[in-house]
């Protein structure tokens, strides 16, 4: 079952990697591409996604033809590899995530949400700013997170009890994972920030408050949710989190060659 919830207006398709970054603008946001059987600038939001956008990666790009950018282009929607031979198309842009989970609350696919009492964007607490909160039905507050995942775990003997069923093939059984990304040295988290906010999550159930970090997937190859192994770091604050009282759930969502956004549904965590 998908539900719509949106499409993009303004996407190009059939762009080329070229170069990351650009000859002409030495930033790692900017990339020399081929689209439209030009070679234009393209602002890249999510970087290199882990070294899986790199020369010749295939990719749907946006257009602005604000004259102040210094690329009319931004990259959004990146084949990535789901096997050795096949790809899946994926929103790597990081704004989506509060864009798609938004859409998803508005149109009443979260239950607990119908009906609320107030929904904020950017809401302080104490010296941090969550995504979002809502006061639900019941009156009771929820301060919420969104993190957007576009990477998978290819390891095939690396599947919980709960999806090995016998109709579904080995190359299927594929989890989402988070975070991933480059750092100086093991002994440090790949994001701090990440970290803390999971820290100041469990300090608003400690005062009384619901507290949830969603994990929108942006990929429909995948079954279910884990941290990545690669950050013991970010392993350990999240089943600390889970066990001191924060929700922990995972959303997945589907992305069409035209640009077409629909919702599939919540997916297993796994800790």
């Amino acid at each position: 079952y998908l539900m719509f919830l949106f499409q993009y207006k303004n996407l190009v398709s059939n762009g080329v990697l070229v170069k990351r970054p650009s000859k002409q603008i030495k930033s790692p946001y900017i990339a020399d591409i081929l689209i439209e059987s030009n070679e234009e600038l393209a602002h890249c939001p999510s970087l290199g996604v882990s070294g899986l956008l790199n020369d010749s990666s295939e990719f749907l790009c946006s257009k602005n033809e604000d004259t102040k950018r210094k690329s009319k282009y931004t990259i959004e929607l990146v084949y990535l590899p789901t096997t050795k031979t096949d790809f899946v198309l994926t929103n790597t842009n990081p704004l989506y995530g509060n864009k798609i989970f938004e859409l998803i609350v508005k149109k009443n696919l979260i239950e607990k949400y119908n009906n609320n009492l107030s929904f904020k964007r950017e809401q302080k607490y104490k010296d941090s700013r969550f995504d979002f909160y809502v006061k639900k039905e019941n009156g009771k507050e929820e301060f919420i997170e969104i993190k957007s995942v576009v990477l998978c775990n290819f390891q095939k003997n690396d599947y919980p009890d709960f999806i090995k069923k016998p109709e579904i093939t080995p190359v299927s059984k594929k989890g989402a994972i988070f975070p991933d990304g480059f750092r100086k040295s093991k002994n440090v988290p790949i994001s701090e920030r990440a970290i803390k906010h999971l820290e100041t999550l469990e300090d608003c159930v400690i005062n009384g408050y619901d507290a949830t970090l969603y994990f929108i997937v942006q990929r429909n190859d995948c079954d279910y949710f884990k941290p990545s192994d690669v950050d013991t770091f970010y392993y350990d604050a999240l089943k600390k989190a889970y066990k001191n009282g924060v929700s922990i759930k995972a959303i997945k969502v589907e992305w069409t060659n035209e640009g077409v956004c629909n919702y599939i549904g919540f997916i297993p965590i796994v800790l």
